[in-house]
């Protein structure tokens, strides 16, 4: 896995930025946060150190954010009101943007990707009313969150232009759209800035239900696994990440895990064991990349926090290299053939629980010297089992060939072709196995 570091306060000075860049050779930028000339400098800053880094500008897409610009302290219990536009009334707060249609009543809302919920009390088109369940501190600019909304695509549009118009001049490389909710608008995007690189956030409900047709259009996938927990529910929010992550493989895009992965990282010691079992998960789904969003741009920790995850990494590529040494790489190969009748020469039968692990349907033949190999072998439902003379090991290849001839009409009743798959030791500790492609005419 490779790290992507989100550039902010913390980060924002040439020297740190020098220090970020030998972590990573892709950098985002949050459009959500800072005005467009603090964008720009970074971007400048960025390309006068290495004009070979990749920039990914992430744009908000129309999710309502909370529009002050201080941070406003929030009482246990107190009735908010939220909307857009909204002038003189007591207890209101202003968003960004209009509130989004919604699919269904929801009881709960949340703000700053499901960290703060409030009760829904009233929700009509202009206006959102909630008590608080906890007492918090409300920074600005951050999401508000409204399970099974459904967001307006003309708007959506509209606020991916206006971004990108501007962001285009600046040659940046990557473009990371929120809350995709469809193909279309992804095609659409692809001819108009076909040198952009389009990274598709799923975010919400709609975009969960189109994520195959995303996943197929866009360049690289982002889970946002803050926004979307909040806007489909965290009971489902495992399941969705398995579900995007299997179309994004499916097409082969790069996948982006983004949100809270090593936060708690800013204010511990260490991370947590939730943090580190996160991150083992993200490998396993085959995330190609961690993205850091807070941890980098505004924690003071930023580089112990880089330090860390980078040997995190190379740990993980340790343990998947050892695995794979010896037998991954070839048993990988071996299931590419599992519909194909097999041929294995064996003495003691050490491959057999991998090659009837994924081998289930097609005809094997099994050949041994040992009479507890072949006894094992019968237990299996597709084994055809053939007791041999003793392996002569000085010439190995003539006794595999006397072998398959012997047995030539039953091997090929059904085929004219087969897989031969071979296991032997030259020393303690080391394999050399082999998977030749053989035709009934060769015998």
């Amino acid at each position: 896995m490779k790290i992507l570091p989100t550039i902010g306060p913390a980060t924002e000075s040439y020297n740190k930025l020098k220090k970020i860049i030998n972590y990573s050779k892709i950098i985002r930028l949050n459009s959500s946060h800072n005005s467009f000339d603090w964008h720009k400098n970074i971007i400048k800053k960025i390309k006068k150190i290495d004009n070979g880094v990749d920039v990914l500008v992430d744009i908000p897409g129309v999710k309502p954010r909370i529009g002050n610009n201080k941070n406003i302290t929030i009482k246990k219990g107190e009735i908010i009101k939220f909307g857009h536009n909204l002038k003189n009334e007591k207890n209101c707060i202003n968003l960004t943007k209009p509130l989004p249609s919604k699919n269904k009543f929801s009881k709960y809302f949340s703000i700053d990707d499901g960290k703060y919920s409030f009760r829904t009390i009233k929700f009509t088109k202009k206006i959102l009313i909630g008590k608080s369940i906890s007492s918090f501190v409300m920074k600005p600019k951050k999401g508000l969150n409204i399970p099974h909304s459904v967001y307006d695509n003309n708007e959506q549009k509209k606020t991916y232009l206006n971004y990108i118009k501007y962001f285009d001049k600046l040659k940046i490389n990557a473009i990371g759209l929120s809350f995709v909710q469809n193909h279309e608008l992804i095609l659409f995007l692809k001819k108009k800035y076909p040198k952009l690189i389009l990274v598709s956030k799923i975010e919400n409900i709609k975009g969960l239900k189109n994520c195959e047709n995303i996943c197929k259009y866009s360049d690289v996938i982002m889970i946002d696994r803050g926004d979307l927990s909040a806007e489909i529910g965290d009971e489902y929010l495992y399941n969705a990440i398995i579900k995007i992550s299997d179309n994004a493989k499916k097409f082969g895009k790069p996948l982006i895990m983004a949100t809270e992965n090593l936060e708690t990282l800013s204010k511990n010691i260490n991370p947590t064991k939730n943090d580190i079992i996160s991150l083992g998960f993200s490998s396993q789904v085959n995330s190609d990349i961690i993205m850091l969003s807070e941890e980098t741009a505004i924690s003071k920790k930023w580089e112990k926090i880089l330090i860390w995850l980078k040997k995190f990494i190379n740990n993980q590529k340790k343990i998947i290299k050892k695995n794979n040494v010896k037998e991954d790489i070839f048993w990988k190969t071996v299931d590419l053939i599992r519909n194909h009748t097999l041929i294995i020469f064996t003495k003691k039968g050490m491959m057999l629980d991998k090659v009837f692990r994924k081998n289930i349907d097609n005809d094997i033949f099994v050949f041994t010297d040992t009479k507890k190999t072949k006894s094992i072998s019968q237990f299996y439902k597709n084994a055809h089992c053939i007791l041999t003379k003793k392996f002569n090991n000085k010439n190995i290849s003539n006794f595999y060939f006397k072998n398959i001839k012997k047995y030539k009409k039953l091997i090929f009743k059904k085929t004219n072709r087969a897989f031969l798959i071979t296991i032997s030791f030259p020393k303690k500790g080391s394999f050399a196995n082999s998977l030749a492609y053989i035709n009934k005419n060769d015998f």
